[in-house]
């Protein structure tokens, strides 16, 4: 009997690290009660993503800017965005654990921030 492994590319798995850090970003601006999330380049050109509480605006530590192109990409993903022109909208709503992470995000352009508002649970 042949047995058949399965073959991983390496695309594929680098895909994984990438969606478990973008939805555990959206975990932890969910969980913190953010009314705002913004994805994207600083200033300083390091990548940055920041969400506000109560008014007040808040930095999570930047990840390597390499991977921020690909954790776009994976909003993109979540959000089911097609390849129709910018502007972007569209719903993310995805398990996570026992939870849902469910949030509406909108780009305006190819170099612009992600925007993403919770919706309300």
């Amino acid at each position: 009997m042949l047995k058949v492994r399965r073959q991983h590319s390496r695309e594929h798995m680098s895909e994984v690290p990438i969606r478990q850090f973008t939805l555990l970003v959206l975990f932890q601006a969910q969980q913190d009660h953010a009314t705002e999330l913004t994805i994207g380049l600083a200033s300083s050109g390091r990548p940055a993503i920041r969400y506000k509480v109560g008014g007040a605006w808040y930095d999570m530590s930047p990840p390597p800017a390499h991977i921020m192109p690909d954790v776009v990409t994976e909003l993109g993903r979540l959000a089911a965005f097609t390849s129709r022109p910018f502007p972007k909208e569209g719903l993310i709503d995805v398990p996570f654990g026992s939870l849902r992470l469910r949030w509406v995000i909108r780009v305006t352009s190819a170099d612009a921030d992600c925007v993403l508002t919770p919706i309300e649970q």
